[in-house]
């Protein structure tokens, strides 16, 4: 942290909720981390979503929070010292409700132009004709893949998708797009197919929910991409480009030659800066090299739950994970977890998918072998 400093401007409660924090970089450049509230239930505590204000020749935002944090984060921006017409641009790290849910809220208000990676504004669209079931018709492509259970859907999501179908969208294509001189954005998809990463001056990394302390953001699964495939550009020709963990794997690794090659770079979150009364800088390097290793175990742990005959996805997160992660919408995001998990798996020869959709494993553990190639490739 030479040569930066890190200071309060308003103290949230004990997981950050409501937290205003003033970053200045060694450069000079001042970066306002505010920290929306993020609640999904069950017995876990994600923390709050971390959206940040970059102050430059451009005022930038990078995510806006859940649906209803529109008008908090705008009196964050406030407080920070700035008025709504300053706001030139939000920029969008993926497009998950609790990162994009308050986008339409803010556009409205500061006239702010938007800017997502081009996959996203494929997705916020409804293609009736090609919906994968009649509930689908009206609803968006990213809604096609969603793992979160009717409930979820009818209490947070008509609105939220309504709202964003309206945006004018700004897409970036391309694996790298320089935004200006000292702000370049990296696609790093995986944890979502339209994932982008932020670097800003060669000193900080704010990488949305692609790399987070503490927790392991769950990947997508491939098969989503059957589901997408018809709506998106030809480029996107194969699903391990932009779904499931192979994609995610790829994208931490491509993220790990960034810090080495800026290093140094600070880590800033989409959750947990500060997190249970302390703040979780951690160091880059370390924490995709951390993330790999998760991923090696959770398929050595999918492994072990197999040993006595076949499962299915349920059955093997019920074994897999503790017992309140399950509780609320846990059981749905576990379930996502152990079969984009289970795809790599299937391709590294370690799993065979069989009847009544369970998977039976083949007593190998070629999955190791597979995640540390990744790992290794350029």
């Amino acid at each position: 942290m030479a040569g930066r400093t890190v200071d309060v401007v308003e103290m949230g409660d004990s997981s950050g909720n409501g937290m205003i924090v003033k970053i200045k970089l060694s450069s000079g450049r001042k970066i306002f981390a505010f920290a929306t509230k993020n609640i999904y239930g069950g017995n876990w505590n994600l923390g709050p979503t971390w959206n940040y204000l970059i102050t430059g020749d451009r005022l930038l935002l990078l995510d806006t929070g859940r649906r209803g944090s529109g008008p908090s984060l705008m009196e964050m921006i406030s407080l920070a010292g700035f008025s709504a017409p300053e706001l030139d641009c939000v920029i969008l790290s993926h497009g998950h409700e609790d990162h994009d849910g308050g986008l339409s809220y803010v556009a409205d208000r500061t006239g702010a132009k938007i800017s997502a990676h081009e996959i996203y504004q494929y997705l916020i669209k409804p293609y009736p004709g090609k919906a994968p079931s009649p509930e689908k018709q009206n609803f968006p492509a990213s809604c096609w893949r969603c793992p979160m259970p009717e409930s979820f859907v009818r209490e947070n999501c008509r609105d939220y998708h309504r709202e964003r179908m309206g945006l004018a969208i700004n897409g970036i294509e391309g694996p790298e797009y320089e935004l200006s001189e000292a702000i370049k954005l990296f696609h790093t998809p995986g944890h979502s197919p339209d994932a982008l990463t932020v670097v800003v001056d060669n000193e900080a990394l704010l990488p949305g929910d692609t790399i987070l302390p503490d927790i392991t953001p769950h990947p997508t699964q491939e098969r989503f991409y059957d589901l997408t495939k018809t709506i998106l550009p030809e480029k996107y020709a194969k699903a391990q480009q932009i779904y499931g963990l192979q994609a995610y794997l790829r994208s931490i690794k491509e993220i790990k030659k960034l810090g080495r090659k800026f290093p140094g770079l600070l880590l800033l979150p989409g959750h947990r800066l500060f997190f249970e009364d302390r703040w979780q800088f951690v160091e880059l390097e370390s924490r995709v090299q951390d993330l790999f290793e998760h991923h090696i175990e959770r398929c050595e742990s999918i492994k072990r739950a197999l040993k006595d005959g076949p499962r299915t996805a349920e059955e093997i997160a019920q074994q897999c994970f503790e017992q309140r992660l399950l509780e609320g919408y846990g059981m749905n995001l576990a379930i996502n977890e152990v079969l984009s998990h289970l795809e790599l798996m299937e391709r590294s020869g370690d799993v065979v998918a069989t009847s009544n959709m369970k998977f039976a494993t083949k007593n190998s553990a070629n999955f190791e072998p597979f995640i540390r190639s990744i790992m290794e490739q350029g």
